[in-house]
């Protein structure tokens, strides 16, 4: 189930080693270790530093079982977890929820009332409308989209905080935009607690830098070209901090010879535009998942002010179209200044411009 070899496609984002001096008092070497296996419906994978006494297969059993604990309690397809009671419990009764689902739940709350809306997570009725959870679409009609926007938001958590009540009964959650990012946390947490200080643990593309690469301060991590992902136009320096990325080319419906991306706007009922992806850099995963998706509704202007508002110290990329035809426009918040840099061969396609408050 754990295999010790990398495949080249699993860490989404790592693209190569900063370099920058190592700093600090001098150490044993520890020993490198790396896994992956499937979980969350997507890959998972870490490459390691790891401390004295630990090998790869015991890490891996160790990230797993926190994936696999996680995924019982939040997976939409499983129809005994803790999500699916949540969806099919009817309008007006409380139910319990546990300390990872209400974490989601709460993260949600707090990112929906930050962008006006834009970050929901009752989504579900609107993705099943539009084809996403069964991977194939029918365009619908306005009057679907509004039937299934009308249950959007129509929940709220008892006094306590310890359980949720639905005002209608048809209100689905999904979380598909923020359980992998605390996934991804708490596998942190479980490694640091057993000693590892270094490396580098992705799941689907949500990425924590656990403190610099080997033998360097930072990592430099790569952002993918959002009309071909199979290549990196840019690359960003991150230490000790969670990167995650939204874009629509990730997954998506064609209906009718058009192809529609997964991340619904609320405000619409389809699927937004005008954002090619959104690139977060923050202290959690959880954070950096949720943001991502959050600023590629909002796009540049807008996700910036929530960021300076709310969020002071989080950086984020925009992707959005240029001017001209097949130009990109590349959107950096100011404190990435000096730590973002296009690569070589693609300076004519993607440019780097100030966004606001630069």
């Amino acid at each position: 189930m754990i295999s010790r070899t990398l495949r080249t496609p699993a860490i989404f984002l790592v693209l190569v080693l900063a370099a920058l001096p190592a700093c600090g008092p001098s150490s044993p070497s520890p020993t490198q270790g790396s896994f992956e296996f499937a979980s969350m419906g997507t890959v998972a994978a870490c490459s390691l530093e790891l401390a004295p006494g630990l090998d790869a297969s015991r890490a891996g059993a160790m990230v797993q079982a926190v994936y696999d604990s996680l995924e019982s309690e939040l997976s939409i397809r499983r129809p005994d977890s803790a999500i699916s009671r949540l969806n099919r419990a009817p309008a007006d009764s409380a139910v319990a929820v546990s300390p990872w689902l209400g974490r989601c739940l709460e993260m949600s709350r707090q990112l929906g009332e930050q962008s006006g809306g834009a970050f929901d997570p009752t989504a579900g009725a609107l993705l099943d409308l539009w084809g996403f959870h069964r991977k194939q679409g029918v365009l619908p009609g306005a009057a679907d989209v509004d039937s299934a926007r009308a249950l959007l938001g129509r929940w709220r958590f008892t006094p306590d905080g310890r359980a949720v009540i639905k005002e209608s009964g048809g209100t689905r959650f999904d979380l598909g935009a923020i359980a992998k990012g605390l996934a991804v946390d708490l596998a942190v947490a479980r490694l640091r607690a057993v000693g590892v200080k270094g490396g580098l643990v992705d799941l689907g593309g949500n990425l924590f830098c656990l403190g610099g690469a080997p033998g360097r301060a930072d990592w430099r991590v790569g952002i993918k070209d959002p009309l071909d992902k199979t290549r990196i136009f840019a690359t960003v320096t991150v230490s000790n901090a969670a990167v995650a990325t939204s874009g629509s080319y990730e997954k998506f419906v064609t209906i009718d010879g058009v192809r529609y991306g997964h991340i619904m706007n609320p405000a619409t009922g389809s699927p937004a535009t005008g954002t090619l992806s959104a690139t977060v850099i923050a202290p959690t995963g959880i954070l950096a998942d949720g943001l991502s998706t959050t600023l590629f509704i909002l796009g540049p202007e807008q996700g910036a002010l929530l960021l300076a508002r709310h969020h002071p110290g989080v950086e984020a990329v925009f992707v959005v179209p240029g001017p001209g035809p097949g130009e990109i426009d590349v959107i950096p918040t100011p404190g990435l200044a000096g730590r973002i840099a296009i690569l070589p061969g693609y300076a004519d396609r993607f440019r780097l411009r100030p966004g606001p408050g630069s």
